[in-house]
């Protein structure tokens, strides 16, 4: 039961980190214009 509980944590904050990656890129895309 615990090691569920640790994947699905693992899996949101890798999509977390991809997200705020996506934003900081798409950010810094539209600075540069």
């Amino acid at each position: 039961m615990l090691e569920i509980f640790f994947s699905t944590l693992l899996v949101l904050v890798c999509v977390g980190v991809l997200a705020f990656t996506g934003l900081a890129v798409k950010k810094l895309y539209q600075g540069q214009r």
